[in-house]
């Protein structure tokens, strides 16, 4: 199977415009790439986490969350997709994992838990809120009368309530430590994403309308204002529940930016109170679903709290043109320009226009200055999305090739004939079409060493190889017609030179089939013979001359052929398949070394060597004994006729029968450890051979 390398980047450039967002987003290697940033940013600080990708595009979906080590996003969430393009989706969900990273670095989970606890068992943690105003008095002797008896439905409530609170002043917290200490595009996705969420925030009048609780609809303005500065109060309604957000506002300021997590604690506890009156239709909803025996209301905070990231009741629809998009209390007055002319220009939004601020006197807000370095993030985004687009694309066509590969080769398997010793078996071929980044970690784990004999080995000819390709003088040689005297001194007769004339012609193709039998487990022998194939197919891949490299066992009767190494593989991916090479079943030598030597005989080289690695005689269903080793004399003798040099390499306690089966191609591996190290030296000894001759 022969494709150019020009007719594979077409294809590769055509499937990477058709990936869809899913095939992006929820791909391995995206997930790889944000693990990456994860454990760059949490390491910093000698933590640890990954990052575990799924993709639920559902109207409830959760964002992203972590258990302070996994985090897990949803990149198909609604706000990250409802950004223009691919490189602003992947800023929105970079910000995400920022913003779980930092819950993971900032986070004291452990008094979280204390605190929520507290709550449950009818208590305030860090203590009783005290210089109370009167409602808030009057709110905190009511909660503690409904603390008394346990009540269920309170005691939620209030749980909930307090949570909420904390959640949005500990996200204040971790995104301004967060923007601070990573200022390029980890701070760019957060602030993206609480500017797509301002775009998304509904009307406070709206949420009245719709007849929301109380409480939740306060606790709505008050994530608004957090994560923007601001409420979109498009109607200037004016009511108590504004008059409760800014009651609240001077605990929130105060508590969001401390470096104590018990200041938020307080302070939630502190808000609670005076959001209490608003809390009596939310409990008696609960009692209503408690009674029923659904808990609507619960599932749904449930739902809100899974997610590491509070999100306002998105419509999904843009702001209308009197909008306010304010800027954000974690952004300078250059981050929010700069944003916002990036959404602008590739969305087309209309201009926006500014409303009143929330406070009536013009000075409300939060302000919260760093020096902003993401210039630029966006030509950094999308060269990253178009790198990981280009490795997808080629995942995909690589793949597409190898299954067409494998296809084809199990066509030639079955054109085959086996002759009668083999009537009726069958061939597969096996190959893998898509290769597990397991299987490149592992080969990485053990190549190191392997490839510096492969060096050495190739040290020996590579000088013989150059001056076969380009013309130059052999030197040493033990006949000729010109004599160097300086050879004289070594008395050894190699004496003569010759000049050679250039040929771009590469002369010899390899074959390596390994014997992947049961037996093979015993002392390493797989190991060895695996070790031997990675350092042959480096060799003989760095001085260019076409190598093929099978394992087979069997299944049943039937013949099972591994193709780790192939001569028209172009994913670059054959030296990891090697380690799938591992001892099987039984072993039916004659159809396995028919098969390769019908394959060396497609190439065009003039030297074709095939090396068979075994640990002893033919074994299996039908095909053993004398008449299986006159089977494997006549396949030796018929294709060292048509010119493959064939040699068996043998490694077992069958020494004697496999020299008996092979006789002038048996080579004796009796150290194991030497048989990469002799296999090389063999192939080296034909390479000189022709390149002297």
């Amino acid at each position: 199977m022969r494709t150019s390398h020009t007719a594979i980047r077409r294809m590769i450039h055509n499937e990477k415009n058709k990936l869809t967002d899913e095939q992006i987003f929820a791909s391995a290697r995206f997930a790889a790439y944000l693990t990456d940033i994860a454990e760059g940013i949490t390491k910093r600080y000698r933590r640890s986490s990954r990052v575990v990708t799924f993709w639920d595009t559902s109207e409830r979906a959760p964002i992203g969350k972590t258990n302070n080590r996994i985090i897990s996003l949803n990149c198909g969430n609604r706000l990250s997709m409802s950004f223009p393009t691919r490189s602003l989706k992947a800023d929105s969900l970079l910000g995400i994992i920022g913003h779980e990273c930092g819950h993971i670095l900032f986070s004291d989970f452990s008094m979280l838990n204390t605190f929520q606890q507290a709550i449950r068992d009818g208590r305030f943690y860090p203590h009783e809120p005290t210089e109370l105003s009167e409602l808030q008095q009057n709110s905190l002797d009511e909660i503690l009368s409904a603390f008394a008896p346990k009540d269920e439905a309170v005691c939620y409530a209030v749980s909930s309530v307090s949570h909420s609170l904390v959640n949005i002043m500990e996200d204040v917290f971790i995104e301004s430590k967060m923007c601070s200490a990573f200022p390029g595009a980890v701070k760019t996705g957060i602030l993206l994403n609480n500017f797509r969420f301002a775009e998304e925030m509904t009307p406070v009048q709206q949420e009245i309308d719709q007849q929301h609780h109380g409480v939740f609809v306060i606790i709505n303005l008050l994530i608004q204002y957090a994560k923007t500065g601001d409420i979109l109060n498009l109607n200037d309604y004016k009511g108590p529940y504004l008059d409760a957000l800014y009651q609240c506002i001077p605990y929130l300021d105060d508590a969001a930016y401390d470096d104590d997590a018990r200041i938020r604690y307080d302070a939630a506890n502190h808000m609670l109170l005076i959001l209490w009156p608003f809390m009596k239709s939310y409990i008696d909803q609960i009692r209503k679903d408690r009674k029923n025996h659904t808990s609507h209301a619960e599932e749904a905070k449930e739902n809100q709290l899974a997610s590491g990231l509070p999100l306002p009741n998105l419509t999904g629809k843009p702001i209308p043109a009197s909008g306010k998009i304010p800027c954000h209390s974690l952004a300078g007055e250059d981050d929010c320009s700069r944003i916002k002319q990036v959404l602008d220009y590739e969305d087309g939004r209309m201009p926006l226009q500014k409303t009143d601020n929330i406070s009536e006197d013009g000075s409300g807000g939060i302000s919260h200055t760093n020096d902003y370095s993401g210039a630029g993030y966006v030509s950094q985004a999308a060269e990253d999305m178009d790198s990981l687009m280009t490795r997808l694309a080629e995942e995909i066509v690589y793949t597409r090739y190898e299954k067409e590969l494998t296809e084809e080769l199990q066509k030639e398997a079955e054109k085959i004939r086996y002759g009668n010793a083999h009537k009726g078996i069958h061939v597969n071929v096996n190959r893998m079409s898509y290769v597990d980044s397991s299987y490149m970690t592992a080969y990485q784990q053990v190549s190191p060493q392997l490839l510096l004999i492969s060096k050495r080995l190739q040290g020996q000819v590579s000088q013989l190889l150059k001056d076969y390709k380009y013309g130059g003088r052999l030197d040493n040689l033990p006949f000729g017609k010109r004599i160097n005297v300086r050879n004289t001194i070594h008395n050894d007769g190699r004496i003569f030179y010759k000049m050679k004339l250039p040929n771009d012609q590469t002369d010899m193709a390899v074959a390596i089939l390994n014997d992947e039998s049961g037996s093979m487990s015993s002392a390493n022998r797989i190991t060895y013979a695996r070790c031997a194939s990675i350092i042959l197919l480096d060799f003989c891949r760095k001085l260019d001359i076409p190598v093929a490299i099978y394992g087979h066992s069997t299944s049943g009767e039937d013949v099972e052929l591994y193709a780790y190494a192939e001569y028209n593989t172009i994913d670059g991916k054959d030296a990891f398949r090697l380690m799938d090479m591992s001892a099987r079943n039984s072993n039916r030598d004659g159809a396995a070394l028919r098969y390769v030597a019908e394959r060396l005989l497609t190439r065009p080289e003039a030297i074709k060597l095939l090396i068979l690695i075994s640990d002893g005689q033919p074994a299996a269903y039908g095909y053993h004994g004398t008449e299986a080793e006159a089977d494997l004399r006549g396949i030796k003798k018929e294709y060292s006729n048509k010119g493959i040099r064939m040699f068996a390499a043998a490694i077992g306690d069958d020494k004697p029968n496999i020299q008996r089966i092979y006789g002038d191609g048996f080579l004796d591996i009796t150290d194991l450890e030497k048989l990469p190290l002799n296999l090389g030296k063999l192939m080296i000894q034909h390479i000189k051979d022709k390149m002297t001759t």
